[in-house]
């Protein structure tokens, strides 16, 4: 299970997360205390994006496509949050790699 955490105030936004993930086997549970779970979502702007549950996508992980997405989308910006999230939303179901 996943815990992520937000704060904000009228300075700033804090974001955290736990590290651990459990890595099925076939015979065997597996927990890692060392996964990213947090990343920037560009790298211009101020804009993170947090991943729970499974950490790939149709067998691609969300690490990479998080990252392929902030060199796709440069120093653009965009007046809303959810139009960042509206523009990766777009990016996954148009992209080549899915």
């Amino acid at each position: 299970m996943t815990a992520v955490a937000g704060i904000l105030n009228k300075q700033g936004v804090a974001i955290a997360a736990d590290s651990a993930v459990t890595v099925n086997g076939p015979n065997h549970r597996k927990v890692y205390n060392s996964a990213n779970k947090i990343f920037t979502l560009s790298k211009y702007h101020p804009v993170g994006i947090a991943i729970y549950n499974s950490a790939q996508i149709m067998g691609i992980p969300w690490e990479i496509l998080i990252k392929e997405y902030r060199k796709k989308l440069g120093d653009r910006s965009f007046e809303k949050l959810s139009d960042y999230k509206t523009d990766f939303f777009s990016w996954l179901e148009f992209n080549k790699y899915l």
